[in-house]
């Protein structure tokens, strides 16, 4: 039995465990002592691993027992980048994804029926369009929305999350004419006879943020994080770190009012924004700074292609890396497109090094590129190089990759969300869902990790001379340890280890034996998180 006191600084329960995890089969996540079948828990922190015959005897008369029927029990899942605040205001939205509408007419409809049930002049607000999924193939416009709305202000994002669509009042609301200019960083597209906006706006959240602030019911949105938060526990995610690139001290405090207040239990790693870094330095908050519930994470920077040119351009993003790695910030930095990944990783390369640890106990912060979603071989060797992390979403390869089996070049295909050749060069992974735009669930992703295949059964490529994939228990690293590496908490979770913090989940089927047909099927019977069971299937 593996026992030890927790490491310095750090609180332990103290006196017998107050939670027996008995009969189970454990993925500990930890390279050195692989399994076990019991875990003890002492207040928020795991006290000791080992077989039943070890860790029963060590129960109080107020220890709580669970036995777990041979089921497996694993680290919780960390969702490495995701978002929230969107995921909330997702679950307020109507639902504008391919399932719900298949034609602009459909879109048009959904849209009409919300706004016979809004008071004039409020908000109605759609979610999950696509417009390669709908029948004329095109994104919707204003003038389409004024048909199905005409007293309402009307906004529908697009799955991406990186495109909205806004009707006339919505966009006088705010501030958007024939003579507003694109923002620096965003495209507000406009009909190429009149010049006026077509509603259709690119990369302009933050921008309407600005101008419009606020515009949810206050209740609602409570009651939306509740749901969200038993949705993300009821995936066995006990931790989430959210890759918003406008986060500032309002979303900081946003997130300390839900976790103070109770309807979000899951711990938060919240990125800073990297053109608000200076708020949370006036605030005496830098990269780590937090606690176990709620932590300040990587600065984000956007590197996008929307406008045709890198943006920002390739110095500016030098000195937007060097800035943050001087405040002690490493960065994430959003890299779709080959050009995007390579201009961060030259970046990344000639970098300002980061500060060191202050002291041996300290957590050496390690860059970050999101999502790396065009990255071919030849791209592979600078990237190791560069030494930074990938956190990626294989879950895209699942939920998308029917339509990139028929719109994506065929040469292009194996370069897609390479988890199997990026592992392969040895580039440490993480991984993470980008939710709302894919289901949170971890667990279609790892099958497609595993596989390859899409949620059609589909291999991609279909060429299995050039599928590389990795194994369940390197996908579940990825999911747990690695991801918790990813945000400089690896120290205190991510695997089932004494003196680590007791989040746990509970499944109904041992995914290392599992057919790969059951791994999208798998489910949580249990959560846990700091030792206490926050969810369980049935109540």
């Amino acid at each position: 039995m593996r026992n030890l006191a927790p490491p310095s600084g750090q609180q332990e329960g103290t006196g017998p465990p107050s939670l027996l995890l008995l009969n189970a089969r454990v993925l500990t996540m930890d390279r050195h002592h692989a399994g076990a079948q019991a875990v003890a828990i002492c207040g928020n922190t795991i006290a000791a691993v080992g077989s039943s015959s070890e860790v029963a005897p060590l129960a109080g008369p107020a220890t709580h027992k669970i036995d777990c029927g041979g089921k497996t029990l694993m680290p919780g899942f960390v969702d490495s980048h995701c978002h929230v605040l969107a995921q909330v205001a997702s679950l307020q939205s109507i639902d504008c994804s391919p399932k719900a509408v298949s034609s602009i007419e459909a879109l048009e409809g959904v849209v009409k029926r919300q706004a016979e049930i809004t008071q004039a002049g409020h908000w109605i607000r759609g979610f999950g369009y696509d417009d390669l999924s709908l029948l004329e193939n095109r994104h919707p416009t204003r003038w389409d929305l004024d048909h199905a709305a005409p007293n309402h202000p009307v906004r529908l994002d697009h799955r991406s999350g990186h495109a909205s669509v806004l009707n006339s009042q919505a966009l006088d609301l705010a501030g958007i004419n024939e003579t507003t200019p694109d923002p620096v960083e965003g495209v507000i597209h406009r009909d190429g006879h009149t010049g006026q906006p077509s509603g259709l706006l690119f990369e302009m959240s933050g921008y309407l943020r600005q101008r419009l602030g606020a515009s949810r019911d206050q209740a609602a949105f409570q009651d939306s994080v509740h749901h969200l938060n038993n949705t993300l526990l009821g995936y066995g995610i006990t931790s989430v770190q959210d890759a918003g690139p406008d986060n500032g001290l309002d979303r900081w405090r946003t997130f300390q009012e839900l976790q103070s207040s109770g309807p979000l239990q899951c711990r938060v790693t919240m990125f800073a924004g990297a053109s608000r870094l200076n708020e949370f330095q006036s605030a005496g908050l830098s990269w780590g700074s937090g606690g176990e519930q709620l932590r300040l994470g990587h600065a984000k920077i956007m590197l996008t292609l929307t406008t045709g040119a890198l943006e920002p351009s390739l110095a500016a993003l030098g000195v937007m890396v060097d800035n943050a790695h001087r405040s002690g910030f490493p960065v994430a930095i959003h890299a779709i497109e080959q050009e995007a990944i390579e201009a961060a990783v030259r970046v990344l390369n000639d970098a300002t090094p980061l500060s060191k640890p202050a002291s041996e106990t300290s957590v050496q912060p390690i860059d970050r590129i999101e999502h790396c979603a065009e990255c071919p071989p030849q791209l592979m060797a600078e990237l190791a190089k560069s030494g930074c992390m990938v956190v990626t979403q294989p879950g895209f390869i699942f939920w998308n990759g029917d339509n990139y089996l028929e719109r994506v070049n065929a040469s292009m295909l194996p370069d897609l969300y390479p988890v199997g050749a990026l592992a392969k060069f040895g580039i440490p992974l993480a991984f993470g869902s980008d939710a709302p735009v894919i289901d949170a669930n971890p667990w279609p992703a790892i099958f497609a990790a595993v596989t390859r295949r899409t949620s059609g059964g589909r291999f991609l490529p279909p060429d299995d001379s050039q599928r590389r994939t990795i194994t369940v228990a390197e996908a579940l690293r990825m999911y747990t340890s690695d991801g918790a590496n990813a945000e400089g908490a690896g120290h205190r979770k991510g695997t089932i280890q004494p003196g680590k913090l007791a989040d746990l989940v509970l499944l109904d089927t041992d995914p290392i034996n599992a057919e790969p047909d059951q791994l999208r099927e798998i489910r949580a019977m249990l959560t846990i998180v700091g030792g206490r069971v926050v969810w369980e299937r049935g109540s």
